[in-house]
Formats: C-alpha cells, structure tokens, sequence
C-alpha cells in the first residue's frame, strides 16, 4: 500500500486515481482547512492516495439520496444533512470527529452595544437583541446551507421549549408559538446567504451591511488568525444558553461497489482512528478551533488560550449538551417550512439573458431549466426553491433592451408560476446583448418596493455590451441589492458578471449543474 504518494487533490489525476491505497472524500467546505492542513499530511506519510472534492452538506445529501455516489467516504459539517443522506442507509461507520457550537459573532463595539460581552448569555437575551434591530444580522439559508440549518434547529428547539435531549416533533413544528417564534427570527435577518463560507467573507468585508452572523465557533476563531494577523480586531462571540447547537462533523464510508472498497474502508478506519485518538492529532486539530469528540460537553482542558482565545469570547469549560437533532421527516418538514411559514417576503426580480448568442451556445435551454426548476411546484420544492406565498416575483427577457416582460407574480399560485415558465419556454433568443439595460430596470422597480428583502438573479452568458456599464455598476454599490449572476452557456464569459455580482455584495455562479447553481441564487431567500 505504500507504493502510492497524496497528490494534489486538485488534479485531474489525482480526482481519478484508482487503486488500493486510495481514499476518495467527499467534504463540506468547513472541513477545508482539516483537509489541507491534517489529512492531507497525514495520508502523504501513510503513502496513502487521498483525494476530495468541496460540496455542500445539502449536495451530499442530494447525491447519495439519488444514489449518485462518487466517492468512498463522505464527511458532513453536522447531522441534520448526514441523517437526511443516510434514510436508505448508504452511509456506514459515521462517527463525529470534532464538535464546533453554533455561535452569535460580531465586532466587540457591537456586541457590548447588544449587551452580549462578558457575560453568560441565554438564547432570550439573543433574540431580544434581534428584535431590538440595533444590528445587522446575517445568517445562511438553512435549505441551502449547513450552519443555516443548524442555527434553525437550535432556536425551533427554543421555541418548542424543549431542553436537552428532547428531540423536536412534528406536532411542534405546528405550533403556533413555535411558527410565530420562527417568523419573528428570521425577520431580523438582513441576509441569508447561501454559504457559511461566502457569509463570514462578506460579513468581515462589509461591515456596514453586516454587523452580526450566527456562524460556527471554528470559523471565528479561523477568521480571528487572520484578522489579528493583519493587526485588525476579532470577531466576538456569544454562546445561546438554553439554545445550544453543535456541528460534530460526522464522517461515514460508503461501499457502492467500487474497485478495492475492502482497502479503502481500511483506509478510512485508519483516518478516523487517528482523528479521534491520536495526540498529535488532536493538538492539530485544537490548534484550528476544533474541540475533541470525546470530551465530557463542549469542554477543554489546558486549551491554548491564543487559539481558544477568552478575549474574543469563547468559552471552553461549555458543559451545556446540545440540542438533539429529530428525525429525518421531522428534519425535512422544517427546511419546507422555512421557505412555506418563517422566512421574510423576498422581492425577486430575473433578469434573463433572451440574445442570439444564448442560442447558439445552448444558454436558452439552461435558462428554461431553470425556469421549470424554480417555477415547476413540484420541481421547487424537490430542489427547495419553493416560492412563498407572500414573495412577489419579475421576469424580464433582455437583448440590446427589454424585449419580453417584466412580468411580475405576486404570491406562490401555481397556475400564475406556470404561466412565467410557459412565457419563457416560448421565447425564440434573437439580437445582442445589453444586461446593464436589465439591471437599471430592477434596481429602479425593487427600490421602490415594500418588501424588505430584494434580490437580482441574472443569467446570461456575460457576453455584453458595456456602454452603460459605469451608471449601472455605480447604481448596484449604492442600492445595496444583492445580484447573483449565473454563467450560462458554453462559451460563457465571467469578467462582467462576476463585477456586477462584487459590486452588489451577491455572488457569481459558475456550475454546469444547473440545479445547484439555482439553489446558491436561492440561498439568498
């Protein structure tokens, strides 16, 4: 077995390496940092071939649930999603690696404003803070995110009144108290980005547009490095007592029938050993803000207190037990739910790329996939795109102008969304390309809107005009609209779409499934 050397996971060679000295990972980006830094090493002296590929806790849990297995272990950021993978029991010999809690972060001057500092904080006293609207608050999309979906579990525990141990029902998840709690929480929300990652990065870069984010307590304490690094101040952390979630990183092999799977299980046992049990490992591994599996809660003896660092907050003698995470129904039933009865109204205005070139490059198909996607009933909520029943919804087609719609729909009636699919499906692409045309044209219709939340969704092949560009691009900084733009197209360009997703503060998307690309957009519901 020692013939094989780690590669670059990066490389195509590496992505196809076969072999008995193989292991193949799947991961959440949240285990990035402990793949480059621990397994990777790791697996290099064993002379182990260890490859992985980045994807998020919902995509694992999509592919394996369709039986779309690519490779040989699987390594989630918490159990809500490895439960929601795992109902035809694919996965085997999942364990939790490492516990990181849920936490409430933010610059010091803010959270001593919120009166969060120095202090046994309780998950009242948070969202008393949230209700006072004293801060900006972000948090990712449950649906599409992992520490989204965390965050929602821990406070539906909360509302519920449920204490430690006590799993959430789906009786309670009915619950008046509990839904106008869930509202209540995510109307303080200023955004729902679709990553934990793209969250922390925006947030530490925008802090007039985000003051506060419920994160996970590895992340913060990562983040933390860099920014006293740079000689900027740390992030500041509050623990919700009473409200208690943690992400425990389940790990889990998965014998599909691949090639030497015996070798590779013995692989991924070895690997998980040495998580859990080696010392050298563990002080690694504590060194990036992970906290031992095997402790008694979320304490730590004779942690390194520059990295566990009580200046910013954290706490490592936490005994409180998390809450506990129900049943895969229960699990699926409030991620519905928070796109049917919890989240804001969200003002959506699609700015669709009609011109010549996403003809003849295969765009226009991309695009009216994604139109039964979103617009299909069925289809959203497969996806969980669903369309809520106070959302308002545009549709514009554009080529050197508008040249069909905007049509708008206001709620979630299914024969009114079929009609926007129906009107997109009949249209022929034709002429040039000016996107910004679009762009002015939602920036001015959702500035004049009552609905708090807005959003801008572009897809096009970026191949545009730019005669306008300037005023359209000064437009987006100032009206803080988040645009996603999404690269459709085989010969699709990212120079203009990726600006115009920078300058709004949303994010470009370039994915050849078109589903996942769609549900990063969404993510911002």
């Amino acid at each position: 077995m020692g013939s094989l050397t780690s590669r670059d996971p990066s490389t195509p060679e590496a992505a196809e390496a076969t072999g008995p000295a193989v292991l193949r990972i799947v991961a959440g980006s949240e285990q990035k940092t402990v793949l480059e830094t621990i397994v990777g090493p790791w697996c290099k002296d064993k002379g182990y071939t260890c490859t992985w590929k980045l994807k998020g806790s919902v995509d694992q849990a999509r592919d394996l649930q369709a039986g779309q297995v690519e490779a040989d272990a699987y390594w989630f950021a918490s159990s809500v999603f490895s439960q929601l993978a795992n109902t035809k029991h694919v996965l085997s010999d999942v364990k939790p690696m490492f516990l990181t809690p849920v936490v409430y972060a933010g610059y010091k001057p803010v959270m001593d404003r919120l009166g969060l500092v120095g202090k046994d904080v309780t998950a009242v006293q948070i969202i008393d803070s949230l209700e006072s609207g004293k801060a900006k608050v972000w948090a990712t999309n449950p649906t599409q995110s992992n520490s989204g979906a965390t965050v929602l579990f821990s406070f539906l525990n909360h509302f519920a009144g449920n204490p430690p141990g006590q799993a959430l029902t789906a009786a309670q998840l009915k619950d008046p108290k509990v839904v106008d709690g869930m509202k209540k929480f995510f109307n303080a929300m200023d955004r729902t980005p679709p990553s934990t990652g793209t969250m922390t990065s925006q947030c530490v870069k925008e802090p007039n547009l985000c003051q506060t984010m419920f994160t996970y307590e590895d992340l913060v304490i990562e983040e933390n490095q860099k920014l006293v690094g740079e000689g900027k101040d740390p992030l500041y952390v509050a623990y919700p007592r009473g409200a208690m979630a943690i992400s425990d990183a389940p790990f889990g092999f998965v014998d599909h029938g691949q090639a030497n799977a015996e070798e590779h299980h013995k692989i991924f046992t070895e690997l998980q050993n040495y998580l859990l049990e080696d010392e050298a490992a563990l002080k690694k591994l504590a060194a990036i803000g992970r906290r031992p599996g095997n402790g008694v809660g979320l304490s730590m003896s004779n942690a390194d207190t520059k990295v566990f660092n009580p200046d910013w907050g954290i706490k490592t003698t936490l005994k409180e037990q998390g809450v506990t995470f129900p049943s895969s129904e229960v699990i699926d039933q409030a991620l519905d739910n928070y796109h049917s009865l919890y989240r804001k109204p969200v003002n959506t205005y699609y700015c669709l790329d009609g011109s010549g070139s996403m003809d003849s490059n295969g765009g226009w198909d991309g695009v009216k996939d994604a139109a039964r996607a979103l617009f299909d009933p069925a289809e959203a909520k497969r996806n969980r795109l669903q369309t809520a029943e106070k959302d308002v919804t545009t549709v514009a087609i554009f080529n050197r102008n508008l040249t069909a719609g905007p049509w708008t729909v206001t709620g979630n009636d299914p024969s009114k969304l079929t009609d926007l699919r129906e009107k997109i499906d009949g249209y022929d692409p034709h002429g040039g390309t000016n996107m910004y045309t679009c762009l002015d044209r939602a920036v001015q219709q959702l500035s004049t809107s009552s609905v708090s939340k807005k959003l801008i969704v572009v897809m096009s092949d970026g191949q545009s005009e730019d005669d306008s560009r300037d005023p359209s691009i000064d437009a987006l900084r100032k009206a803080h609209i988040p645009v996603v733009t999404i690269a459709f197209g085989k010969s699709a360009s990212p120079g203009q779409l990726q600006e115009v997703a920078k300058a709004s503060g949303g994010s470009y998307v370039s994915n050849e499934n078109m589903v996942s690309a769609l549900r990063e957009a969404a993510g911002y519901k």
